[in-house]
């Protein structure tokens, strides 16, 4: 399977306040169908496209840095070799409403 790389850094946001939480409609329209919510061992969510692989969304470096940083190869099933394709959101754990 060949990766496309997403270079555009607006297809990563990071969510520090709870004003800013955004709506599951929102969510939705930015990454582009349904979302999946992963919850960071620190409290973190990341919301991506729940079908980002089977569709070929592009690869996103800098949710997979954060993924690969996080989630070791010791204590989750796919560690670092997993990787985040499309638009996605990391929602701070102090800027948690809707998505806790």
């Amino acid at each position: 399977m060949e990766l496309k790389v997403n270079t555009t850094a607006e297809q990563f946001k990071i969510i520090e306040n709870k004003k800013d939480e955004p709506k599951y409609k929102e969510v939705s329209a930015f990454v582009g169908g349904m979302v999946e919510c992963v919850q960071f061992p620190n409290g973190d969510v990341l919301l991506l496209n729940e079908e980002g692989k089977l569709i070929g969304l592009p690869l996103n470096p800098e949710a997979t840095a954060l993924w690969r940083a996080t989630f070791d190869n010791d204590n989750y099933v796919t560690g670092r070799k997993d990787f985040v394709v499309g638009p996605a959101i990391l929602i701070k754990k102090d800027a948690l409403k809707h998505w806790a």
